[in-house]
C-alpha cells in the first residue's frame, strides 16, 4: 500500500532524518561542530561523487552506493543497504520508478555542502539532497517534492511581497515566508497552521501546495498571511533522537510554535495588530481552539477540515474505509488487511486505556510515546471553542475521507450559532475540487485550493473586523 498521507497523526518520532524524508537537514554527527571539522572537502569531487552516489541508490545499486563512498559514522548507522532498498522500494510505490536526473544545485549551509539534484519520477518530481560535512564525507541524504523540473532549474525569482522571515524559541527556531498585499497596509494578517506531520510551509502533498495557494489568494485580497516550517520538519534531526521524540506533545508540536507566530506578527510595522487571525487545517484545525484559549492577540479562528472526535478513534475509521477501497483484494491481502487493523485497533484501546502511563512502550500505542497522547485522547475542541468570545468559521470538504463530514456536523452540534459554517460537496481534505469516490490517489495530481474557498475565508475575515 502506498505512504497514503491517510492519518491525521504522523510523526517522525524515532526515526532518523532519511525516513522524515521532507526534511532539509542532514544525518549528522551532532557531537562534531561543523566549524571545527578538519577543512579537506573538495567541492568539485563532491558534485562527482555525489551524484554517483544518487544514481547509484536510485538505480538499486545499494552496496556500491554504501561501500564505494566514505559516509561518515552517522550515515553508516542511519542508512545501511537494507534501509536503502526499503526507501527505495518505498519511493517507488509512491512516485513511480526513477526515469533520469536533471538539474543541480549547491548550497552550503551550518558547515555543510548539500547537493541538490533534481530528478523525475513516472509520478512526481523529486529533489534529492545529499549532504557533504568538512571532511568530504557523506553526511546525509534526504529529498523532497517539487512541483517541476523547470522550476527547479529556474533562475527567475517569484514576483511577489514575500519576505523570509525567522521566529520561534531559542532552541526551535523556525524559518517561513510573510506575504504582504500591495500597498502600505496596515493590514490584518493570518498565521496558517498545518495538519499532521513533518510540512513544510507550503503545507506540500505530491504536487499540491494548499498553504501557498491560500496565502496568494488571501494576499491578493489585502490580507497578510504568515506561514512556517514546522519544527518537526526544520528539525527532524533533532526528532531521531529519542529522549527528544519521547517529550514531543501537541503543545511543542503545534500549540507553542503557532502562537510565537501570532507574537512575531503582532511586531511587525505593517499588520494591524487588531486584526490577528489563525487559520488551522486538519490537526491545525484541531487545536485551533487551544492555540487560542486565553490570548487576547487573536481576533478570530478559521477551522479547514478539523475532526472533533478524538485523533486515535479516527485513525480506526480511515484504515476501515482506505481498505474498503480495495474490492479486488484476495483472501491474502484481506487477511493481511485485517491484521493490521486489529493492530491498530488494540493499539488505540491501549490509549484510551487507564493503564497507559508515560512509561508505556510506544510500539504498544502506535509507535508514537504515551506523553503525546496523554495531550490528546480525551481532547475534544468544542468544549474550548464554546467559551471563546471570538469569532470561528469552520469550513468542510464534502470529499473528505480523512475528516468526514459527520465531523463537520459534530461542529455544528456542538457550537451552534457561536461560528459560520461553509460546506464544499465536491472539494476534498485539501479543498481541491475533485470527482467520484475519493481516495488517496487524487493527491498524486496536482491541484489547487478552490478559489470559493479563499473567497469565503476573505470575505469573513473582512466582515469580522
Amino acid at each position: 500500500m502506498k505512504k497514503l498521507f491517510i492519518i491525521l497523526l504522523i510523526l517522525t518520532l524515532g526515526l532518523t532524518t532519511i525516513t522524515a524524508c521532507k526534511s532539509k537537514e542532514a544525518v549528522v554527527d551532532p557531537d562534531v561542530e561543523p566549524e571545527m571539522a578538519e577543512q579537506v572537502l573538495d567541492e568539485e569531487a563532491a558534485k562527482v561523487i555525489g551524484k554517483a552516489f544518487l544514481e547509484q541508490f536510485l538505480t538499486g545499486d545499494f552496496e556500491s552506493a554504501y561501500n564505494g563512498h566514505a559516509l561518515d559514522e552517522a550515515m553508516k548507522k542511519a542508512f545501511p543497504v537494507e534501509m536503502m532498498a526499503s526507501i527505495h522500494e518505498q519511493l517507488i510505490t509512491d512516485y513511480g520508478a526513477f526515469i533520469e536526473l536533471s538539474g543541480q544545485k549547491e548550497t552550503t549551509t551550518q558547515g555543510f555542502y548539500i547537493i541538490t539534484f533534481g530528478a523525475s519520477h513516472e509520478k512526481q518530481t523529486l529533489a534529492y539532497n545529499v549532504v557533504f560535512n568538512q571532511k568530504g564525507e557523506i553526511g546525509g541524504f534526504n529529498y523532497q517534492e517539487i512541483e517541476s523540473l523547470d522550476v527547479f532549474s529556474s533562475t527567475e525569482k517569484p514576483v511577489h511581497n514575500g519576505k523570509a522571515v525567522t521566529f520561534g524559541s531559542e532552541d526551535f527556531p523556525l524559518e517561513g515566508t510573510l506575504l504582504y498585499p500591495e500597498g502600505e497596509g496596515p493590514f490584518p494578517a493570518v498565521v496558517l497552521v498545518h495538519g499532521s506531520g513533518p510540512n513544510d510551509r507550503d503545507e506540500t502533498i505530491m504536487g499540491n501546495k494548499p498553504f501557498r495557494d491560500i496565502a496568494e489568494g488571501l494576499a491578493a485580497q489585502g490580507i497578510a498571511v504568515l506561514r512556517y516550517d514546522k519544527r518537526t520538519y526544520t528539525h527532524s534531526l533533532r526528532y531521531s533522537d529519542p529522549l527528544v521524540a519521547a517529550d514531543v506533545t501537541i503543545y511543542n508540536e503545534v500549540i507553542d510554535d503557532a502562537r510565537y507566530a501570532v507574537e512575531f506578527l503582532s511586531q511587525q510595522s505593517h499588520i494591524d495588530t487588531d486584526k490577528l487571525f489563525v487559520i488551522g487545517h486538519s490537526l491545525g484545525a484541531n487545536q485551533a481552539p487551544r492555540i487560542a484559549e486565553g490570548r487576547t492577540d487573536i481576533t478570530g479562528i478559521a477551522m479547514l477540515g478539523g475532526n472533533v472526535t478524538p485523533l486515535q478513534d479516527l485513525m480506526v475509521y480511515q484504515y476501515e474505509y482506505l481498505f474498503s477501497l480495495d474490492e479486488t483484494a484476495d483472501e491474502l491481502t484481506k487477511a493481511a488487511q485485517n491484521t493490521q487493523l486489529g493492530a491498530i485497533i488494540l493499539g488505540v484501546k491501549m490509549i484510551n486505556s487507564e493503564e497507559l502511563t508515560l512509561t508505556t512502550d510506544p510500539t504498544l500505542t502506535l509507535g508514537i510515546p504515551a506523553k503525546y497522547w496523554m495531550d490528546l485522547r480525551d481532547y475534544n475542541p468544542i468544549d474550548i471553542a464554546k467559551n471563546l468570545e471570538i469569532p470561528m468559521i469552520i469550513l468542510q470538504g464534502g470529499r473528505d475521507y480523512q475528516v468526514p463530514p459527520t465531523e463537520f456536523d459534530l461542529w455544528k452540534a456542538g457550537l451552534g450559532d457561536q461560528a459560520e459554517y461553509r460546506y464544499y460537496e465536491s472539494l476534498n481534505h485539501l479543498f481541491i475540487a475533485g470527482e467520484g469516490k475519493p481516495s488517496p490517489e487524487e493527491y498524486s495530481v496536482p491541484g489547487k485550493v478552490d478559489n470559493q474557498v479563499i473567497e469565503d475565508l476573505a470575505e469573513w475575515i473582512h466582515s469580522v473586523i
